[in-house]
Order: C-alpha cells, then sequence, then structure tokens
C-alpha cells in the first residue's frame, strides 16, 4: 500500500520529495536551530546534509514503509515543511516538521488531517500516531488540533541530540478508527 504522490487539501499539496526542493529546506528549516530543537537530528551546516536527506526521502517511496511529502502552499508553490508517514503494519506513524515562518498558522494540523484521511481510508490501518518531547507544546498543539488523544508517557523514548546525549521522556498520541 502506498499513499498517492500528490495529496492537495484547502491550502497546501503535499506532494513526493525533489531534490530541487533542497534550497527552501535549508532555508526554511533545516539549518534553523529553533525549528531543528527538538528532532531528532542536528542542524544542518551546509546544504549537502540537506541534500543527503532528501535523497534518503527520495529513495523511501521506493520501498512499503515511509512515504515523506514536502508541504507545499498551494498560493504560492513555497515548500514550506515536510511530513512523514511510515506504514507498520496496521498503524501509521507520522513525524513532521515547519519553517518557522509558517508555524501557528494551521498548515501542519491540515497535513496531518490529510495523512490521517489518507490511512483510514486504507481497509487495513486502524490507527495513526505521534510521539513528542513533552517539552514540545506547539507539536502537542498540532496532534491535538488533527484529532489525536493523548495515551501516555514513553519513558526516555527519543534522543534529541540538540537538547540531551540521553534519551528523553516523550508523549504518544494517537487517533483510531
Amino acid at each position: 500500500m502506498k499513499p498517492p504522490e500528490k495529496i492537495e487539501t484547502e491550502r497546501l499539496i503535499l506532494r513526493k520529495p525533489r531534490m530541487d526542493d533542497a534550497p527552501a529546506m535549508f532555508a526554511g528549516w533545516t539549518q534553523d536551530p529553533e525549528v531543528t530543537y527538538f528532532l531528532m537530528r542536528r542542524s544542518h551546516k551546509n546544504i549537502e546534509q540537506t541534500e543527503a536527506i532528501l535523497i534518503w526521502a527520495i529513495t523511501a517511496w521506493n520501498g512499503d514503509e515511509r512515504f515523506p511529502f514536502m508541504v507545499i502552499l498551494k498560493e504560492s508553490g513555497g515548500v514550506i515543511g515536510m511530513i512523514d508517514p511510515h506504514i507498520e503494519s496496521h498503524k501509521v506513524g507520522i513525524g513532521y516538521v515547519m519553517s518557522r515562518a509558517y508555524q501557528g498558522k494551521g498548515y501542519m494540523t491540515e497535513s496531518a488531517r490529510a495523512i490521517i484521511e489518507w490511512a483510514f481510508q486504507q481497509p487495513t490501518i486502524y490507527r495513526v500516531y505521534a510521539t513528542t518531547d513533552m517539552e514540545n507544546i506547539a507539536s502537542r498543539r498540532v496532534m491535538e488540533k488533527a484529532g489525536m488523544q493523548c495515551e501516555g508517557i514513553l519513558r526516555r523514548y527519543a534522543i534529541q541530540p540538540n537538547i540531551s546525549d540521553e534519551p528523553r521522556d516523550s508523549y504518544i498520541y494517537a487517533i483510531v478508527k
């Protein structure tokens, strides 16, 4: 099961990544320490690091588990973020990142809802979930606005190298059909 290479929402287009997305990614979030603070990788120091992530993202579409989408503004065609659904048997996990300039405008919630809608159209998918560092209030709000509920705390779950080299506690949110 693969999602379509393009999903449209009211204001956005979610599409398969391309190598020419690298400059927008680098300028928008991969090099921004505020945006990458809660990510599980460090801020990029050069565009080559971002290009390596894009090669991974493009190649992931050849498999059956991960399908990273670029988040594009319909109005301008600008690349403003990325959402990465990964299929695990009967469930789909999502991770996401958004340029600081576009945070707080509901774009990531709209993206997450689109992925949830696609996932629940699949007969074998029953759960969509995401995790976030306990201090990442903005990410928690995205999940809540997308219809997910907090199910609990995952102790010492994820390493955010921009914060600590030790695993930190995370919340897990999910929505089920």
